[in-house]
């Protein structure tokens, strides 16, 4: 209960300052930022199409940036309806939404403006800021060096401390993790993506923040309930369903596993850190929904959660799309995992299937050592993907060209548990070997 009164406590704070953005960024003059997208679609920077596939310049996601541009420079309403939520001007919100943004900057054509419930929408907030002081293109480059720097910063630290230490399993798990992210979790086409990366820094932010504890002296228990909270803030207002929930409840799991020293702390703390995280997601979720019914009436949550178990449920319908047959996943799902790697579907398919079944094989060795516990709740996180799946099955489907990314984590956990049971069986080592500590 401490640990749930806190971690609401962090929600409160975490959206407070947040509306303090969101008005403070309705100040700028929206004509400054229609000027700057309108200069992208006449420099090839935004184009017509909402989804740009395995286009390394702009992202492959133009249907988020288009919708999260077009939120950023409409105004509608009053100031403190658009500082909970942003207006837009889209006819349709599924399809043609590149093309009705440019239709609007470049030749004045506007829709009826209504609101855009269903989200928290922190990633508006911030390009609406940064649209004040910087064009399109600039936007996206600072949003891949900030994914970019996160990766390269978990391996410098993850080899530094290799150098000094050795490899021990700490050190072996966080290399094998930002190592597998950098290079499947298709940072090349949505580093950039200005409704991805926001997300996507604060999970690379918060493993960060857990590889650093890990490889603590610790002179006290390591507290994590207020970092958990903080991180599922952060990934609630951020998150656009994209992979950012599971994947957030994924590395609370392994990664306060591997941070937290102490054995006979080992399930509380990560207990507690899920709970933090999962309570401070859901205390967003509840903000935005009271201050939806306040500002918006009973008419907005309505539709909002209509919308929401629609899309739960699998009864949710997009134009354009096939039924979900055998076939149509297969082909659905290839185009996400080749979005992992450069468009290589079948590369994907071999480094998952060798990270499984090595994997597997890791974890069966290490159940006969001291780390089984920990090797049991790396394996076990990935039951969250696993799950989350299953329950969102249609929106998998529909959406599997990215959501397939979250498998960079079965990836990484799974040499991650070969590489610490390897590190285990170095004292069977001949003595001319470099030793490997394991820890």
């Amino acid at each position: 209960m401490s640990a749930i009164m806190r971690s609401i406590a962090v929600a409160v704070i975490a959206y407070s300052v947040l509306l303090g953005l969101s008005w403070f960024s309705l100040g700028n003059d929206p004509r400054q930022a229609r000027t700057a997208v309108a200069t992208a679609y006449s420099s090839g920077d935004l184009t017509e199409y909402d989804i740009t596939m395995m286009d390394a310049r702009i992202g492959a996601h133009q249907f988020n940036d288009c919708l999260i541009l077009d939120q950023a420079i409409s105004r509608s309403g009053t100031r403190a309806q658009m500082t909970v939520t942003p207006p837009n001007d889209l006819a349709i919100r599924t399809t043609g939404v590149c093309r009705e943004l440019k239709d609007s900057v470049l030749n004045g054509k506007h829709g009826q403006m209504n609101f855009y419930q269903n989200y928290i929408h922190g990633h508006t907030v911030l390009a609406r800021l940064l649209l004040g002081v910087l064009p399109v293109k600039a936007i996206r480059m600072l949003y891949q060096l900030v994914i970019y720097g996160l990766l390269v910063a978990g391996l410098v630290f993850a080899m530094r401390e290799a150098l000094s230490r050795g490899a021990t399993v700490n050190v072996l798990f966080w290399l094998c993790l930002f190592a597998s992210f950098a290079r499947f979790y298709g940072v090349e086409y949505f580093g950039q993506s200005l409704g991805h990366a926001p997300a996507d820094a604060v999970l690379l932010g918060y493993a960060l923040w857990l590889q650093a504890v890990s490889y603590s002296e610790q002179s006290r228990p390591a507290e994590f309930v207020t970092a958990a909270a903080v991180f599922g803030a952060l990934t609630a207002i951020f998150e656009f369903w994209t992979g950012g929930l599971p994947l957030g409840i994924a590395l609370t799991i392994a990664g306060v596993t591997m941070a937290e020293r102490r054995d006979d702390r080992l399930r509380s703390s990560v207990v507690q850190a899920c709970v933090s995280f999962v309570a401070a997601a859901a205390a967003i979720a509840a903000i935005k929904i009271v201050l939806t019914q306040m500002l918006f009436g009973d008419g907005a949550v309505t539709s909002a959660g209509s919308q929401f178990f629609a899309r739960v449920a699998g009864s949710a319908q997009f134009n354009g799309f096939p039924p979900p047959t055998v076939d149509n996943i297969i082909s659905r799902v290839s185009q996400g995992l080749g979005g992992m790697a450069g468009g290589q579907p079948v590369l994907v398919v071999m480094i998952l299937s060798l990270a499984i079944v090595f994997g597997a094989a890791g974890y069966t060795h290490l159940r006969r050592t001291e780390l089984r516990s920990r090797a049991a709740l790396i394996a076990a996180s990935n039951l969250v993907l696993v799950l989350w799946v299953a329950a969102l099955n249609h929106h998998f489907y529909i959406h599997a060209w990215f959501m397939t990314r979250i498998f960079a984590w079965t990836i990484a956990t799974g040499f991650a548990l070969f590489a610490m049971a390897v590190a285990t069986r170095q004292s069977l080592a001949p003595a001319n070997a470099l030793p490997v500590a394991a820890e």
